[in-house]
């Protein structure tokens, strides 16, 4: 594909404090950030509250719907990397009727929830696109009633899946769901894994594949799947088979790291050239 995919991301963007600091984020924010460094044309539908700070969406098509207040996370990482989360705030679902006409047909449909605002089946129906693409993180989790993030099994309704082609998982979100990833293969063509500084793994049509790293410097792990999921998307877009699309996506979650809060999301670009160096060794 030589021209710009036309790219649309639905989910919340958020407000996400780490010590004492509150940035912009979520994976719609991160997946649309990449998605622009990329070199792809970029609409999000998402839905935020006047607390959202005007810049945090420059440079994006946006359709913000307006709510009460913005999502808005703690995060906290134990000495292994874990991520613990906490809810401070929650925006309204995501409606696929909010859509304008002339947004409903893209290359590429990414699903970015974060807290189950987005009906997959609902937006699947509703936008036409040669590629969709969905993060299952926002799918599995649920908030206690003190705000602490939970994560009870997982269990998507027969045919809810059907018309996505790539579902990615972290190793966080696989805690307390026991066999999701084969229960996602059963449903999806392509399932990706990541596992942070371990690389991912592939498993598409019947074949496990496993893809290492990109070498960075990691200051903040936050929004790395985000990253990986648009770079991944953008190579499935232009014609890469699903071993290069993870190259690309590896390339794209390391740059994610290398600074705090999205601070190099705007280096992006370099991930084309990143993605040569990433290894790849087929699972035993």
């Amino acid at each position: 594909m030589s021209a710009a995919p036309l790219v649309l991301a639905c989910g919340h963007v958020t407000l996400d404090r780490a010590g004492g600091a509150q940035v912009p984020g979520g994976s719609a924010w991160y997946a649309g950030h990449t998605w622009r460094g990329l070199g792809a044309r970029v609409r999000v539908l998402t839905a935020a509250g006047p607390d959202l700070p005007p810049a945090a969406l420059a440079g994006l098509e946006a359709l913000v719907v307006p709510a009460p207040r913005t999502t808005a996370f703690e995060n906290r990482y134990g000495p292994d990397g874990a991520r613990a989360q906490r809810v401070e705030a929650a925006a309204p679902p995501l409606d696929p009727g909010a859509l304008p006409s002339g947004w409903r047909e893209a290359d590429v449909l990414h699903l970015a929830p974060v807290l189950g605002e987005v009906d997959v089946r609902a937006f699947t129906a509703a936008v036409r696109a040669r590629v969709v693409g969905l993060g299952v993180q926002g799918l599995v989790r649920a908030v206690l009633p003190g705000g602490e993030v939970a994560q009870p099994r997982w269990e998507p309704a027969p045919g809810a899946l059907a018309g996505v082609d790539a579902a990615f998982v972290g190793e966080d979100d696989l805690r307390g769901q026991g066999d999701l990833v084969a229960r996602l293969a059963g449903a999806v063509p392509i399932v990706v894994v990541t596992r942070g500084a371990r690389g991912c793994e592939v498993v598409a049509r019947g074949r496990a594949r496993r893809v290492g790293v990109s070498a960075a410097r990691e200051v903040d792990p936050t929004g790395a799947g985000d990253a990986f999921a648009a770079g991944f998307l953008f190579g499935l877009a232009r014609g890469d088979d699903p071993v290069d699309a993870a190259r690309l996506g590896a390339a794209a979650g390391a740059i994610a790291v290398e600074a705090r809060g999205g601070g190099a999301l705007d280096r992006m670009g370099e991930a084309h050239a990143r993605a040569a160096a990433v290894p790849v060794l087929d699972l035993p």
